[in-house]
């Protein structure tokens, strides 16, 4: 069946590790009639934890697509994990949908991943709808989560659907739009309307008051037929939401248990009549002169999408997810690698149930698809026709924070260990890769001890490669302090032609940043210009060199003053050394001093453990900035920090916080270091060396 734009809900799930999202989506698939059974997460049969270290691990890992058919709309469910060692995941799901179900345990409530999340949603303005689940569970509270919810966010939540009992006594929900009861069939029986108990008649009434007045706030029409006529009808009361959830004013909140598999038929009632469809909205694409600009998601126009993800798999290939956000993508659409400016061949195109593959005809303006096989296709790429290039603004991916140093144990697998690493870092961006040229190790980074554990145990149990690990080493830096001279003659005779080469030089720091600056300030013509580029190469091999521990000095002005050349032993070879030992003997009389990394630390956390962050990081030598009170009843600090302190910090935070905190981190600048600090340093170095 062929839907339009209008009639396409995408939705990412999303919310705290064992909400229930896993077991949402089964439910929402199997009362969709997309498969014939709602497994377990557990199970390892589910359709959304369908990779290996998923079923091992029985959490989510991926962002896995499904799609399903209800009341003529097309749904395109994303499914996202809850640890935030995989929050890139969530960053490309709310990328390509218009709007998320926050999950919420009906015990737990409002817990630390589902805040941190709801900040990246209001960053993007994004509609969202609450469904908290288990409301089956021993001390499940519908009323305590609900209150939670307004305690910790500055939001109007509105309640769509309540709960009939709670704990063993839980029987159901009453949905407050249609005024019927959906009970739990113990036999597994989908979701039924039948009358509401007469016993909750007058909570409610009560509830549905509330839920007329929000829907009637959201348009001023609707707000004088509810005061003329003290009542709305059920069309006019989506009608309200709708518009009060597209333009960002109120939070729906329906309930239910995906344990007892109830409550889902109002949900996807609720998505198909009032969650918006991609028709409202439009997609940033960066102009020629690098502004951004909106491109309206509509299929009146010549085809263009995003590839939002990108996934390995061992029968498939490489997968593309894409979102098409113009025109229509058939298998007859001439594409286009914006990026490459390269033509590609579309192929098939395919829609997905977990790792299942389902081929489509075509892909209109606002669907989410896959594409396979295209191997110059990347993650942030614009796929394209040629009558119109455009370049879609990338997703904004969190930094990574925590990194390791690994080679191979076999020196013969070293090359086979960093091609599987750049393949992991080609289907996921919070994944990085680098040769650090300094301390000439292979760095990779993520989320987390977690991420990169997981991506480790693979490379060691799929490709039967012994992966060595260790702390990264810090890439220090060294500074003069001072102005200095020197001068230096390198002769050397030993039969036939000789080599000479003096030089007189003169250096002097420059701003942090600067790098390097050579000047010829020789008149006279005593050194030939021939030669300068020779010493200039022994200078700066000097500066690579180091002079307290080895570490690279940076931001120096190197003057030539004067020198001496010979009519048959000079070269440029003798000009670089005499260049290089002039610099070393400068260095002496420079005042050199130690640099350390700083790195622009931003800490995440509940006010109850802000006096544990702080004190941790004083201890870490950290220069607090101040600290920002987000709501929610989170706090920001932010911090300058060494490196060389946080080399553990993901760990660190977990431990002092019980793994609620969080962090994001960047470089910042170089600063001195001296003292004991700075000996350890130089010993440590200097050891290293021997």
């Amino acid at each position: 069946m062929s839907f339009t734009t209008a009639n396409i809900r995408n939705i990412s799930l999303v919310g705290h590790g064992s909400t229930g999202k896993t077991s949402l989506l089964e439910q929402m698939l199997y009362v969709g009639g997309v498969i014939p059974k709602a497994e377990l997460p557990d199970s390892g049969k589910s359709v959304s934890d369908h990779t290996d270290e998923e079923i091992a691990r029985k959490i989510s890992i991926h962002t896995s697509l499904a799609s399903l058919e209800w009341n003529n709309k097309q749904f395109n469910i994303l499914d996202t994990p809850g640890v935030a060692d995989f929050v890139g995941e969530v960053v490309c799901a709310y990328r390509a949908t218009e709007s998320s179900i926050v999950m919420v345990d009906a015990v737990d409530a409002v817990q630390i991943e589902t805040i941190k999340l709801w900040r990246r949603l209001n960053n993007r303005r994004m509609p969202r709808i609450v469904f908290i689940n288990k409301l089956e569970k021993d001390r499940a509270s519908f009323d305590l989560a609900f209150e939670d919810l307004n305690d910790k966010f500055e939001k109007t939540f509105v309640p769509v659907t309540i709960p009939i009992g709670l704990g063993n006594e839980y029987k159901g929900i009453v949905n407050l739009i249609e005024n019927k009861a959906y009970l739990v069939h113990e036999s597994g029986e989908k979701d039924t309307a039948v009358d509401i108990p007469a016993d909750m008649h007058d909570m409610v009434e009560e509830y549905r008051l509330k839920l007329i007045e929000s829907a009637a706030e959201g348009d001023d029409d609707l707000m004088e037929k509810y005061f003329e006529e003290g009542t709305l009808s059920p069309e006019d009361i989506r009608l309200g939401l709708k518009e009060g959830l597209e333009n960002y004013k109120i939070v729906p909140v329906l309930c239910g248990s995906t344990l007892k598999k109830n409550g889902i038929t109002s949900l996807l009632n609720f998505i198909s009549n009032t969650a918006p469809s991609p028709a409202c909205y439009t997609e940033i694409a960066l102009g020629a002169d690098s502004e951004d600009r909106d491109v309206p998601i509509s299929k009146d126009d010549s085809f263009s999408s995003f590839v939002f993800k990108t996934s390995m798999d061992q029968f498939s290939g490489k997968l593309s997810f894409i979102k098409v956000v113009s025109g229509i993508l058939n298998s007859d659409t001439e594409i286009y690698n914006s990026r490459e400016e390269k033509k590609e061949k579309s192929s098939k195109i395919y829609k997905a149930i977990g790792k299942k593959l389902i081929e489509v005809k075509e892909l209109v303006a606002g669907d989410i698809g896959i594409l396979v096989k295209l191997d110059t296709i990347k993650t942030n790429d614009t796929i394209c026709s040629s009558d119109r290039f455009i370049h879609f603004k990338q997703l904004a991916l969190p930094h990574p924070i925590y990194a390791i140093a690994v080679s191979a144990a076999s020196k013969k697998e070293e090359d086979k260990l960093n091609d599987f690493l750049h393949k992991v870092s080609e289907e996921d961006l919070t994944f990085q890769m680098e040769f650090n040229k300094e301390t000439k190790e292979n760095v990779i980074s993520g989320m987390g001890e977690l991420h990169l554990g997981i991506i480790l145990n693979k490379i060691i149990e799929k490709q039967k490669i012994q992966v060595e690990k260790r702390v990264p080493k810090i890439a220090y830096r060294e500074a003069i302090t001072k102005s200095s001279e020197a001068e230096y003659t390198h002769k050397k005779q030993s039969g036939g032609h000789g080599q000479y080469g003096k030089v007189l030089i003169s250096i002097k720091s420059l701003p942090r940043g600067s790098r390097f600056e050579f000047i010829n300030a020789i008149k006279g013509g005593s050194i030939s210009k021939g030669y300068m580029p020779g010493i200039e190469k022994g200078i700066l091999e000097a500066m690579s060199e180091g002079f307290l521990a080895g570490y690279p000095i940076d931001d120096i002005q190197a003057t030539i003053i004067d020198g001496k050349e010979h009519p048959v032993d000079s070269s440029e070879m003798a000009f670089k050394l005499a260049g290089k030992g002039a610099m070393k003997v400068a260095l002496e009389k420079a005042g050199v001093k130690l640099l350390e990394p700083i790195m622009a630390l931003k800490v995440f956390v509940t006010a109850n453990y802000i006096g544990d962050i702080l004190s941790d990081l004083s201890s870490k030598r950290a220069k607090v900035l101040g600290q920002e009170d987000l709501g929610g009843g989170i706090l920001e600090v932010d911090a300058e920090v060494p490196q060389s302190e946080l080399q553990r910090y993901s760990i660190d935070i977990k431990s002092i916080t019980s793994g609620t905190g969080s962090f994001e981190m960047e470089f910042d600048h170089y600063s001195t270091i001296s003292g004991k600090i700075a000996d350890a340093v130089i010993k440590a170095s200097k050891t290293a060396e021997e």
